[in-house]
């Protein structure tokens, strides 16, 4: 058990270990990592909460601070997805996103030692919320989620 959040590097966390966020209780069950053609690197955990609820939490450090994002899946047709990209904006739950980072990189799960594989992704903003769409060879996923503070991620432990 960690007892200062500050004394805890939040890109350096591990399978097994579980934290509180948004009042709910998460475990984190894959560490992956992205690599990015800017030279950033991020790490994204895959986390479930006690309902069996998936979601992602990814961290980056950026001049010396975290980004920090929270999402989950949603599903989207592609071709819904593609006019987007094309149009620079997306509309979800009655809202206007627009597409403000274009990366493209590569990923790799550290969990089960997958090899890299390539992607392209296109980060679309409405305040502090965001559509994320990753684009592997032929197939698009999206997310939909919100950065948050450090100090939203309260009582972190280890396995």
């Amino acid at each position: 058990m960690f007892g200062n959040i500050d004394d805890i590097k939040l890109n350096k966390l591990r399978v097994g270990f579980t934290f509180n966020l948004n009042r709910e209780h998460w475990e984190i069950t894959e560490v992956g990592e992205y690599s990015w053609n800017t030279g950033e690197m991020s790490t994204e955990y895959t986390i479930k909460n006690n309902t069996n609820t998936i979601a992602y939490l990814e961290v980056e450090i950026y001049k010396g601070e975290y980004e920090i994002y929270f999402s989950e899946e949603v599903f989207l047709d592609d071709t819904v997805l593609k006019s987007a990209i094309e149009a620079e904006t997306i509309i979800y739950n009655d809202k206007e996103f627009y597409l403000e980072e274009t990366y493209k990189g590569s990923y790799k799960n550290m969990t089960t030692r997958s090899s890299r594989e390539r992607l392209e992704n296109f980060i679309f903003y409405n305040k502090k919320q965001m559509i994320t769409i990753e684009i592997w060879d032929d197939e698009m996923q999206v997310f939909y989620g919100e950065t948050i503070k450090k100090k939203s991620i309260k009582k972190i432990k280890s396995n």
